[in-house]
This record gives structure tokens, C-alpha cells and sequence, in this order.
């Protein structure tokens, strides 16, 4: 069983996420399914979330100068997906992708 973090480290934990949130629909794409599970972790906090926080912070420290290309590829497509009262709230899930290129 993992220990509960305090109240201080909650809050904390709260701050960064919300800072990651953005900066990943933003700056750093790369991040986002992690920052997407961080941020259902933010009421239920323990140990084991905090060091999965430090590892995202550490991932971000070693690839600070990694740089986004994108180029224009021969054509485009599309990828949905669209999952039908999926969650225990009965409320359904979707997702689109597009790509141009790489």
C-alpha cells in the first residue's frame, strides 16, 4: 500500500500539473498522455503519483532543447475513434487525429 502525501505536497503536486496541462496542449505535445494521467491522479495522491510527477519533470529537464519538425507529407489523413458509454458515468469517449506529413 502506498502512503498518502500531505496536504503541502498535494498542493504542489496540483501546481505542477496544471503548469504541465498547458504547456503540453501548447509547447510540448510529447507529454500529453502522461500530463492526461497525472491529472486524474490530483484527488487521490499518493507516493507512487508524485514520483511519476518527478519523472515527467525529469524527462522535461533532459529534453529541453528537443525541437518539433513537422513536414508536409504526399497526402493527408484522418484517424477517429468515437467509444459509446465507455465510463462508469455512462458518458461516451471520442478522439480525431490528423497528420499532414511527419
Amino acid at each position: 500500500m502506498c502512503k498518502k502525501l500531505c496536504k503541502e505536497q498535494g498542493q504542489l503536486f496540483h501546481h505542477l500539473v496544471a503548469k504541465l496541462l498547458y504547456i503540453s496542449k501548447f509547447t510540448r505535445q510529447d507529454i500529453q498522455i502522461a500530463v492526461a494521467f497525472l491529472c486524474t491522479r490530483v484527488r487521490e495522491l499518493d507516493t507512487y503519483d508524485y514520483k511519476k510527477l518527478k519523472n515527467v519533470m525529469q524527462y522535461l529537464r533532459n529534453t529541453r532543447n528537443m525541437t518539433l519538425t513537422i513536414e508536409l507529407g504526399e497526402e493527408a489523413k484522418w484517424w477517429v475513434n468515437s467509444l459509446c458509454a465507455v465510463h462508469p458515468s455512462m458518458k461516451s469517449h471520442t478522439g480525431i487525429d490528423f497528420t499532414q506529413g511527419r
